[in-house]
C-alpha cells in the first residue's frame, strides 16, 4: 500500500476464495481506519511455513499469528490493525 508503512499485514494462503475474502476484510478495514500498512499475500509454502500457521486462511500483523484457518469477523480484524497503529 505506502513505501512509508507502519506496519505489515501478511495473508497467507493459495489464493482460495477464503484467502481472498481475508484479504478483502483486511483492505476494507485499513481504509476505515485510516491505517497505512504494507499487506503483502503469501502464496509460497516456504514462506508460509516461516510462521507456523498450518491453516490457512492466515493473518499474520506485524510478524505474529493472530488468525489460521478460518475467515476472521470484521471486527476482530479491526481490532488487531487499531492495536497495531502508533498511539
Amino acid at each position: 500500500m505506502s513505501t512509508n508503512a507502519l506496519a505489515t499485514v501478511k495473508i497467507l494462503g493459495p489464493g482460495c476464495p477464503r484467502c481472498l475474502e481475508t484479504e478483502k476484510l483486511v483492505m476494507n478495514a485499513l481504509a476505515e481506519l485510516g491505517i497505512k500498512a504494507d499487506v503483502q499475500h503469501v502464496t509460497d509454502p516456504r514462506e508460509m511455513a516461516k510462521y507456523g500457521a498450518l491453516f490457512t486462511p492466515a493473518v499474520i500483523v506485524n510478524g505474529k499469528v493472530v488468525s489460521q484457518g478460518r475467515i476472521p469477523r470484521y471486527e476482530e480484524v479491526k481490532k488487531w490493525l487499531s492495536e497495531m497503529a502508533p498511539k
